[in-house]
């Protein structure tokens, strides 16, 4: 009987670790899957499908040659401070200015 309870002693740590385990992998699949989205985001029917990135991987991918920074303030605004690199195309004028963009290239907007 005595060993039996040794055995139970256990049990509750064994477990913690697989969910930690089952925890850790589940996120680094997320973050994989996130990733791969970003950098082949497909085709997408409305604003809210489009994934977001962050500062960092903004820069990382102007840096790279891999995105172009679109700025979509008006021209007063991008003419007083903007982005290194990036293009102006104001948000009422993207409508009408869309075929100036290449379809193969990957945009990234800001307006702040």
């Amino acid at each position: 009987m005595h060993r039996k309870r040794k055995n139970n002693a256990f049990f509750p740590l064994i477990l913690l670790g697989l969910v930690l385990v089952i925890t850790v992998g589940l996120a680094f699949l997320a973050q994989k899957i996130r990733q791969d989205k970003i950098a082949n985001p497909g085709e997408y029917s409305t604003q809210d499908q489009i994934p977001r990135v962050t500062v960092a991987e903004a820069d990382q991918a102007a840096q790279n040659g891999a995105a172009v920074i679109v700025d979509t303030r008006s021209a007063s605004l991008f003419d007083l401070q903007h982005i290194n690199g990036a293009i102006n195309i104001p948000l009422d004028e993207v409508e009408a200015r869309i075929n100036e963009l290449d379809p193969d290239t990957w945009y990234l907007t800001y307006c702040t």
